[in-house]
C-alpha cells in the first residue's frame, strides 16, 4: 500500500475521520473557486464539487467553501497547497500533500512528525525528483464490461497504462497528468462511472522493508499524518509485506507508538 490515505467516501467513517474528509474536500473546492463560482464555466470546480457530494459533504459546507474561494466569504482565510517531502526510518521517501491556510503551523507540524518517529523532513525536490512521478490515476469497478471491452476505452482514451485488480473486478488506469482530464472526459463519455481519480506520486524506485521496528515507525508516522487536519495525501515508496504492515496495524491498536 503505496498511499495514505485517501479522502473520499469510505464504508465507515468515525466522525473525527469524517470531519476531516469533509475538511479537506471545502478546501479543495475553495482553493479550485479562486478561478469563479460558476462550475458550469470553471472546470476545475465543477470537479470539486462532483468529487465532494459523492463524499457526501453537507451542502451548507460547500456553499461556505465556494464563497471563501471567491472572496464573498470576506473573513474567509486563503488555502494553499503545499508538498514537503522526507523521509522515514529504513530510507523510505515519502511525500505529503498539504492543504493549510497557515503555512508556518503546518511546517512546524510537518518537521515535528517526521521527526518524532526517526525521519527527517527534506528540500524540495530532494524525494519526488527520483522516487516518484507525478501522474495521474483513474480507479473503476468493471461491472458488467467484458475486459476487452475495458481495453478498448482505456486505449482509446489516450491513457498510458493499466491493471486490473480484485479478481478483475475494478481497473486502475494511469495517464501523463497532462492527459487525465482528457481520459477522464472519454470514460464518462462512454457512460461509465468512476470511483475515483486525480494526479498522484506513484512511486518508481521502491525500498523494500522487513524490519519490524522500522516499519512500526512508518506506519505511526502514516497514522499521524492521517490525524493532521492540513494534510490531503501522502505516498511513500516502501513495499511491506501483508503480513508485517498487520503486524504493525496490531501493534497500534494496542497502544499507541512512542519513540
Amino acid at each position: 500500500m503505496w498511499r495514505w490515505p485517501v479522502v473520499g467516501p469510505k464504508k465507515t467513517l468515525s466522525d473525527n475521520a469524517r470531519g476531516k474528509v469533509f475538511a479537506i474536500h471545502a478546501k479543495l473546492i475553495s482553493m479550485a473557486a479562486k478561478s469563479g463560482g460558476d462550475p458550469a464555466m470553471n472546470p476545475a470546480l465543477y470537479d470539486a464539487l462532483e468529487k465532494a457530494r459523492k463524499a457526501n459533504v453537507p451542502a451548507d459546507n460547500i456553499e461556505r467553501a465556494i464563497k471563501k474561494g471567491t472572496g464573498a466569504d470576506k473573513d474567509g482565510t486563503e488555502i494553499t497547497e503545499i508538498i514537503y517531502e522526507g523521509y522515514s526510518p529504513g530510507g523510505v521517501a515519502v511525500v505529503v500533500r498539504a492543504l493549510t491556510d497557515n503555512k508556518n503551523r503546518t511546517a512546524k507540524n510537518m518537521r515535528h512528525t517526521f521527526s518524532k518517529y526517526g525521519g527527517n523532513l527534506g528540500e524540495t525536490g530532494s524525494v519526488s525528483s527520483f522516487a516518484f512521478k507525478y501522474q495521474g490515476y483513474v480507479e473503476a469497478s468493471v461491472g458488467t464490461h467484458s475486459i476487452e471491452q475495458w481495453e478498448e476505452w482505456i486505449i482509446e482514451s489516450g491513457a498510458s497504462d493499466y491493471e486490473f485488480l480484485e479478481d478483475n473486478s475494478k481497473v486502475r488506469i494511469s495517464s501523463e497528468r497532462t492527459d487525465l482530464m482528457g481520459v477522464v472526459k472519454f470514460l464518462k463519455g462512454q457512460g461509465l462511472t468512476l470511483d475515483s481519480y486525480g494526479l498522484e506520486y506513484s512511486a518508481t524506485n521502491i525500498v523494500a522493508l522487513d524490519d519490524p521496528e522500522k516499519i512500526l515507525k512508518l506506519y505511526a508516522l502514516l497514522a499521524d499524518f492521517e490525524e493532521d487536519d492540513d494534510v490531503e495525501q501522502v505516498w511513500h515508496n516502501a513495499e511491506v509485506s501483508p503480513e508485517l504492515w498487520q503486524q504493525a496495524e496490531e501493534a497500534m491498536a494496542k497502544t499507541r507508538f512512542r519513540t
